[in-house]
């Protein structure tokens, strides 16, 4: 930014001396022989960077800058004075706004200890410069203490950048929280699941995001950390709820009392008729029914059966206890294995909402053999949500892997 600097300018006003403007003036004074050659240029971003720690009004800051611009690059550097003498006229007419704004703006820098004043005998602003540039006398407005602060300044703008990313990043894992948790009360409300967990697995979240929002409204990184640090905990009990409740088969005649357990199917009855509470070991069971999986691109079609599965999938078999298997031992096995492999509830929860029930099971089945045969080149947790994000581009093809599984299990007969 490049401003144009008059010689002369009419008369200002001597401004009173203050004790606040004696000790600001002593107390740069103090910090003089630290100062050092300053990048004009790079002042700008630094006192953008600072301005919130400083309490430096967007319009002071403005003028701050246009200030600043009236100065050369050689201004800056050691035994040479940023000094500018622009007449309180000019820096309206650049701002666009009243002298008396200006005036008020130019106060706040000075309380602020960022500019100081520097008048003639009679009040007026005004200064020249020889051959090189160099100021040979002046009176108008020092901006020698932004030079002297400049490491204090860089470092609050350093302290509100990892403050301004903290936040942005706080507002990311809330927004996760809240999709994590609507999806899991969404699954419980479509499975007519009650008790009063759900309601405070929500009241839980309200109150982390009261404690960040509070946090950061006082601009308080450490309690708006500890207010984050509390996502993965609440991560870790709404993960329990829904491996426990949503994926239990309850084999007691009048079911649970705190919170009813459900027999999930593969296709569920319907809305009135009773679900079919009954071990699926009970070889009178009638068979399961093949999975449904999301449509394959490549129109492959696999009508998996639990009992095929198992053979298939050796890493799932030893969570499976029941004899003649239904799919709800294998939405339990799964539930199992996520946690085992260490995929993230939010993960878990996403597949089974892009994939449904026996897809989600499906996936933590190639999942789990896959990392059992160490094919897995990063995290078991990468693995899956990398199939998560195929299913969402419409490019997983569960019924085709399916395919290549069962001829592996054939191959090793």
């Amino acid at each position: 930014m490049t401003c144009t600097q008059t010689a002369f300018t009419g008369a200002t006003g001597a401004r009173p001396i203050t004790a606040l403007s004696r000790r600001i003036v002593r107390d740069l004074e103090a910090r003089a022989d630290a100062a050092r050659d300053v990048e004009r240029n790079r002042l700008y971003p630094v006192l953008e960077g600072a301005r919130v720690a400083l309490g430096l009004g967007t319009p002071a800051l403005q003028t701050l800058k246009h200030l600043i611009g009236f100065t050369r690059p050689d201004d800056w550097r050691l035994g040479r004075t940023p000094l500018v003498w622009p007449s309180n006229y000019t820096l309206a007419e650049l701002a666009g706004v009243t002298e008396g704004a200006i005036k008020a703006r130019l106060r706040q820098l000075r309380a602020l200890g960022l500019v100081t004043a520097h008048d003639s005998a009679q009040g007026r602003r005004n200064g020249r410069r020889d051959a090189s540039g160099a100021i040979t006398s002046g009176y108008g407005i020092d901006l020698s203490p932004l030079r002297i602060r400049f490491d204090e300044l860089h470092a609050l703008a350093e302290a509100q950048s990892a403050q301004s990313r903290l936040f942005r990043e706080g507002r990311q894992a809330i927004a996760r929280a809240r999709r994590l948790v609507g999806q899991i009360l969404a699954q419980a409300a479509d499975l007519r699941l009650t008790g009063a967990h759900w309601p405070a697995l929500h009241d839980a979240l309200e109150r982390i995001i009261a404690q960040a929002a509070t946090a950061r409204v006082a601009r308080d990184s450490d309690a708006y950390r500890a207010a984050l640090e509390r996502l993965p905990i609440l991560e870790r009990d709404a993960g329990e709820l829904l491996d426990r409740f949503m994926f239990t088969v309850d084999k007691h005649p009048v079911g649970s009392k705190s919170a009813p357990a459900i027999h999930i199917q593969t296709n569920p009855s319907p809305p009135l008729v009773q679900n079919d509470r009954e071990s699926s070991s009970n070889p009178a069971v009638e068979a399961p029914s093949p999975a449904t999986l999301p449509p394959s691109p490549s129109r492959s079609v696999f009508k998996a059966r639990p009992a095929d599965l198992l053979a298939m999938f050796p890493a799932l078999a030893m969570y499976v206890t029941a004899t003649v298997p239904g799919w709800s031992d294998l939405h339990a096995a799964a539930a199992r294995l996520r946690h085992d492999l260490g995929i993230r509830t939010g993960t878990w929860v996403d597949a089974l909402d892009r994939l449904g029930r026996d897809g989600a099971a499906i996936a933590m089945m190639i999942t789990a053999e896959r990392q059992a045969r160490a094919e897995i080149r990063q995290t078991p947790g990468a693995y899956f949500a990398g199939m998560v994000a195929k299913a969402a581009r419409d490019e997983l093809d569960l019924g085709r892997s399916l395919w290549g599984f069962r001829t592996d299990a054939i191959g090793d007969h």
